[in-house]
C-alpha cells in the first residue's frame, strides 16, 4: 500500500467534536460540502495519490453532532466490489446525498467513485478511519485469499454491564461486535480484526509486529551482569 498523507488545513470552525479530534489531528480540519464541491477535481486527485480529506455535511452548525465522512483512497474499503458506485461527475453535484449514503446511521456504506468506470476513490464514514493498525501492519483481504489464506468470521454479541444496588458500576457493558480471523495457508492464525461491522473488521484485519510474539526477555538496563566463565 502506498504512503498516506494528510490533507492541509481547510479552516472549518472551532471547537472540532469529541468524536472526531482523533482524526482532525491526523487529517487535519474537515471541510463543508460546498468547499468540497467548488474543490471537487483536487481533492479527487489527492485522494489518488493516497490523501485523506474530511468532509462534514454542515461546518457552521449543529456542531456537536455533526456528520462526517472521509473521501479517502480505495485501501480504505474493506470490500469495494460490494458496494455503490458513482461515476466522479454524477458525485459531484449530489454530493451530500453521496456522503448521506456512506455515513447514515446504523446502514451507511462506503460509496465507491469511478472515472470511466475504473474505481478511483471512495466516500467513507470518517469514523471508520479510527483506530486503524498502520498501513504496514495491516492485511490486504484480496492478497491473502489469493495466496492460499484463510479468513473466518465471527459474531460476538457482547454482554450486558452489571450495577450495585446504589446503582455503582460493577461491570461496564461489552459492546457487540464481528471479528475477523486470519489463518495463512501453512496453518496458525496470523492477524485478527474486529469492528461494528463485517466491514469495519475486515478493514482493522491487522498482523501484529513480530516483536509482540518474542520468546527473549525484556532487556534490564539495571540487572546485574553474569558472572564470566
Amino acid at each position: 500500500m502506498g504512503e498516506t498523507t494528510s490533507a492541509g488545513p481547510a479552516g472549518v470552525p472551532a471547537p472540532v467534536p469529541p468524536r472526531y479530534e482523533e482524526l482532525v489531528e491526523e487529517w487535519g480540519p474537515a471541510v463543508g460540502i460546498e468547499d468540497a464541491r467548488t474543490r471537487w477535481g483536487a481533492l479527487v486527485a489527492a485522494a489518488e495519490s493516497g490523501t485523506v480529506t474530511l468532509i462534514a455535511m454542515d461546518t457552521t452548525a449543529s456542531l456537536g453532532y455533526p456528520t462526517w465522512a472521509a473521501l479517502a483512497p480505495l485501501d480504505k474499503v474493506a470490500d469495494p466490489g460490494r458496494c455503490p458506485v458513482w461515476p466522479l461527475t454524477a458525485a459531484r453535484p449530489k454530493l451530500a446525498d453521496v456522503v448521506a449514503a456512506a455515513t447514515r446511521f446504523p446502514g451507511g456504506v462506503p460509496q465507491i467513485l469511478t472515472r470511466h468506470r475504473r474505481p478511483v476513490v471512495a466516500l467513507v464514514a470518517a469514523l471508520t478511519l479510527v483506530d486503524l493498525p498502520p498501513d504496514g501492519e495491516r492485511i490486504d483481504v484480496d492478497a491473502f485469499l489469493r495466496e492460499g489464506g484463510t479468513i473466518t468470521l465471527e459474531f460476538d454479541p457482547g454482554q450486558d454491564g452489571a450495577a450495585d444496588e446504589e446503582g455503582g458500576v460493577l461491570q461496564e457493558p461489552i459492546p457487540e461486535r464481528y471479528v475477523a480471523r486470519a489463518e495463512a495457508a501453512e496453518g496458525g492464525e496470523v492477524g485478527q480484526g474486529e469492528g461494528d461491522s463485517v466491514a469495519e473488521a475486515l478493514l482493522r484485519l491487522w498482523r501484529p509486529p513480530a516483536h509482540l510474539y518474542s520468546d527473549e526477555p525484556p532487556y534490564d538496563p539495571w540487572s546485574t551482569p553474569r558472572p564470566t566463565a
